[in-house]
């Protein structure tokens, strides 16, 4: 009973060899400006070849990075780490 936890795991859901997530984020960020553009008259095969550029460098990252998915989960989850002092001193400090 093991086997399909550690596959998944092991194996991150993917679409034609790129994470899943940043996949998908890149062609909800990349619609809706080809969706306007296409309202001001603009050949919309220009951004046919941004998707394919922006999933190339994609598909790079996640070779060095397999887990590409996970970490934008946990990073959106979390957040930056933003820090509020009470004394006025430069850059972010821990502790007050």
């Amino acid at each position: 009973m093991r086997e399909p936890i550690l596959k998944a795991v092991a194996m991150p859901p993917r679409v034609f060899w790129a994470p899943m997530v940043p996949a998908v984020a890149n062609l909800i960020v990349q619609a809706p400006i080809m969706l306007m553009f296409i309202a001001m008259q603009v050949n919309p095969l220009m951004f046919m070849g941004t998707i394919v550029i922006v999933h190339a460098v994609i598909v790079a990252y996640s070779v060095r990075e397999p887990h590409l998915s996970n970490m934008m989960r946990s990073w959106g989850m979390n957040g930056p780490a933003i820090t509020k002092t009470v004394y006025r001193v430069r850059g972010n400090k821990f502790a007050p």
